[in-house]
């Protein structure tokens, strides 16, 4: 794809493959289309004079589409003058070739050693191979090989040009597998990144998820350096069941990497810190990512599952600066965490996405007045109560700007967290205006802040470049469990309020008022607040959740009003919701069949039902999930939200496609099959009505089996005794090893005359302790002879093709 300028927070997409998206200007997040944040394949990633190139190496990588997007405004200037350089010198062909290898896709990338100046080589021809043209001088070079589920090779070349054309090579038997290790033989590699650095700061390599293996040249030239960033956690841990720990390791092999390229630590050397990561009012996954700064000009961000609602023991190379990003569910609930640089040793522990989810202030500042127009910019609305920054895109935020006299000067409804909103020109004199966002959402990894709103009152005047006084408000309620939930019994909810760009003492922005509902603001109670900004909550037996409203003013004018509804959960359970007249029916899942699962990467299914209302559907979606609502074993989310496919002014079809289903990442226990429910909602077109149904549908998730049947001898004396084997084997969402013999399970015989179309079952046999079949039977006429299993509740039917035998 053509290069793509990339705002912070945005991404772009590659093919139907991915996205990237641009995190602070220095480090990208690769995210599989669809598979969450920790779910990404492996991508080989280079930057080069400031733009990033990412393409990823699964199936038919040589056809799939590279993102490329800048990291500054200088790229395209400076690459025009750095891929010409010594434009007006002899240059001579150069072919670069990649040996013994079978090679689908490849990446070549040339810097000379003197300058560091980059040579543009085109990568997409056939084969292994490509060529370039170079003036003389000498040369270093990059080659990236790799291929669905194989390892990756990230090969190196010093080599010169004289005065005549040449072939470089890269001999992939070189290679050296590369790795960081622990002692602790428990824990296996999650996710890891491998890159070649060189001066001036552009690198290429790999980086994503996954245990694949990655082998390096081993080599010795000054100033590049190897550069090695792996996440580890538990053998056989899974998105379901994350691992209790996680190392977060990281080398440098710099000048010469050597010939077994593989660093080990000690656990007892690294730093170490408990972390707590609590859930937004319901069990779902969580995907903790980071990278490793190195004054680069990127990164890329690699994790791993952690538990939700609990808590993941940190191992950290010491003294290496980690941004990070904590993603929850599919992906688009993201909290942007502090840099964080650890010492050797036990160290403080954190809590990161604790209720109340609410807004903060943008980072690098949010709203602002520039001339004669104010620019509308409020993404983070799912902070933490820490303050960690927090954003959805799939939620859709509205915003409207009016002034005291009542003029309009912005609208717009239906924007997503990273799309601003610019006013018409406004009167360059003083004036007080009115802010009004909202924010809504409804997803399946959150039941926390499914609306929030601010109701800013400010003045302004013509300004340059300066950011509102608008007030922000923070709430804190200390006692929640890790699912955001709140006891029976009293609670104290903290605030506190400070005004944007304005001297603090001059502002002295208070809180005005607090107050909480208990029927999703329907009716509100006020609350006592305290000198502090606190006040004590009562929180009825009865709630299920408790919505909260703070208010602050400042001396300049300014006033707040923040609702958050769903702010936190009580302790009386969540049940199914019908308001006004929006209906739900003709729920299915997978056409009305079982989901039948192998144990193989990119498996999908759908889910469709049939929504209704008298003002039409506005949108709707679903999730599967084993267990309880509550406190679910394991969920399964659509790849993106469900399309609502309108059929007439009442009524829309909603279809949700659960994609790219790895179930030895995504479920990893086989005790997870059997039979999950679909939770389901749909919202009306005028805001009045939804409906959410807990269970709309119960639907079978299998193991997926398979049957073989050989009888023998072939032909056969007629009379004589046939014997027929075979084997019926599952497949195991737990291990990488295919299906595995199904013990203990009652297959039937059948037999099938040859020139007729029905099978008649002979007899019933029992499989041995490996899933094996074996009977005998007498031959008395041509045809064909097959087992056939009927399934059972957690796997599914399977039946043998029909092995024919000629009788004589």
């Amino acid at each position: 794809m053509e290069d793509e300028a990339l705002r912070i927070g945005r991404s772009v997409e590659m093919g139907d493959d991915g996205r990237v998206e641009l995190i602070d200007g220095r480090d990208v997040r690769v995210t599989a289309d669809g598979a969450g944040a920790g779910q990404a394949t492996r991508y080989s990633v280079a930057s080069v004079q400031g733009t990033v190139s990412v393409r990823p190496t699964g199936k038919s990588a040589a056809h799939r589409t590279a993102a490329k997007l800048p990291l500054t405004a200088r790229t395209k200037a400076t690459q025009s003058v750095a891929t010409t350089a010594n434009a007006g010198a002899s240059t001579y062909s150069v072919k670069l070739s990649i040996t013994n290898a079978d090679v689908r896709s490849k990446l070549f990338y040339v810097w000379d050693r003197r300058t560091w100046t980059p040579y543009a080589v085109n990568s997409d021809t056939a084969g292994g191979s490509s060529t370039v043209k170079l003036p003389p001088g000498d040369y270093f070079s990059v080659a990236l090989h790799s291929d669905w589920q194989e390892p990756s090779y990230l090969l190196s070349r010093a080599f010169s040009v004289g005065s005549a054309a040449k072939t470089v090579t890269f001999d992939e038997r070189a290679a050296k597998e590369t790795a960081i290790r622990t002692d602790d033989t428990t824990a296996t590699r999650h996710a890891s990144a491998v890159w070649i650095s060189v001066p001036g700061g552009d690198l290429a390599g790999f980086a994503g998820s996954g245990a694949d293996k990655v082998y390096v040249t081993p080599f010795s030239v000054s100033g590049v350096s190897l550069r090695l960033h792996e996440v580890l956690g538990k053998k056989g841990a899974s998105a379901s069941v994350p691992s209790p720990f996680r190392y977060d390791l990281t080398h440098s092999f710099t000048t010469t990497v050597p010939a077994s390229p593989i660093k080990t630590v000690r656990a007892s050397s690294l730093a170490k810190s408990v972390t707590k990561v609590a859930a937004p009012g319901t069990r779902t996954t969580a995907f903790l990512q980071s990278v490793p700064s190195f004054g680069e000009w990127t990164g890329v961000y690699i994790g791993a599952a952690v538990p939700v609602g609990g808590s993941v023991t940190e191992y950290a190379t010491p003294g290496i600066t980690y941004s990070r990003l904590l993603s929850y569910g599919t992906g688009e609930l993201s909290l942007d965490l502090p840099d964080r640089t650890s010492v050797a040793g036990t160290g403080a522990g954190e809590t990161l996405g604790a209720a109340p989810l609410q807004p903060l202030r943008e980072e690098w500042g949010g709203s602002e007045r520039n001339f004669g127009k104010i620019r509308l910019y409020e993404p983070n609305a799912f902070g933490d109560a820490a303050g960690h920054a927090g954003t959805d895109s799939r939620a859709m935020y509205s915003y409207k700007l009016t002034s005291s006299d009542g003029v309009t000067y912005a609208q717009a409804d239906g924007l997503h967290a990273f799309d601003a909103l610019t006013s018409s020109s406004l009167p360059s004199f003083e004036r007080t205006y009115t802010l009004d966002q909202t924010v809504h959402r409804r997803v399946p990894y959150s039941r926390l802040s499914t609306d929030v709103r601010n109701e800013w009152t400010f003045r302004s005047e013509y300004e340059e470049g300066q950011e509102l006084p608008l007030i922000d408000a923070r709430l804190n309620v200390p006692g929640l469990d890790g699912f955001g939930r709140a006891a029976a019994g009293t609670v104290r909810v903290q605030a506190s309020a400070i005004t944007r760009n304005t001297d603090a003492a001059e502002a002295n922005t208070r809180i005005t008022g607090l107050a909480y509902s208990t029927d999703d603001g329907t009716t509100w109670t006020d609350l006592a607040v305290a000198s502090d900004g606190s006040a004590g909550l009562d929180v009825p037996v009865t709630a299920s959740f408790v919505s909260l409203r703070v208010t602050a003013a400042d001396d300049q004018g300014g006033s707040l009003r923040r609702t958050i509804t769903r702010a936190f959960a009580g302790p009386a359970p969540h049940g199914d919701e019908t308001v006004g007249a929006t209906r739900i029916s003709n729920v299915t899942v997978n056409a009305g069949k079982p989901v039948e699962l192998t144990d193989e990467p990119l498996q999908d299914f759908k889910a469709k039902f049939t929504a209704t209302a008298p003002s039409g559907i506005a949108s709707g979606d679903m999730y599967l999930y084993k267990g309880s609502y509550d406190t679910p074993d394991a969920v399964l989310y659509g790849t993106w939200p469900a399309a609502c496919t309108k059929v007439n002014a009442t009524t829309s079809t909603c279809e949700a496609h659960f994609a790219y289903i790895h179930p030895r990442w995504s479920l990893g226990r086989n005790s997870l099959a059997g039979t999950w429910k679909l939770a389901a909602w749909a919202e009306s077109a005028d805001g009045t009505g939804h409906v959410d149904l807990h269970a709309a549908k119960s639907a079978p998730v299998l193991r997926d089996a398979t049957l073989t049947a050989n009888a023998a001898p072939e032909p056969v004396t007629k009379g004589k005794t046939l014997t027929i084997t075979g084997k019926l084997s599952r497949a195991d969402w737990e291990t990488l090893g295919g299906h595995h013999g199904y013990a203990g399970q009652k297959a039937k015989l059948q037999f099938r005359k040859k020139g007729t179309s029905t099978y008649t079952t002979l007899k019933t046999i029992t499989t041995d302790s490996s899933g094996n079949l074996k009977t005998t039977a007498k031959a008395t006429t041509d045809g064909y002879w097959r087992y056939t299993f009927a399934g059972t509740s957690t796997t599914a039917p399977a039946t043998a093709a029909g092995d024919y035998v000629d009788v004589r």
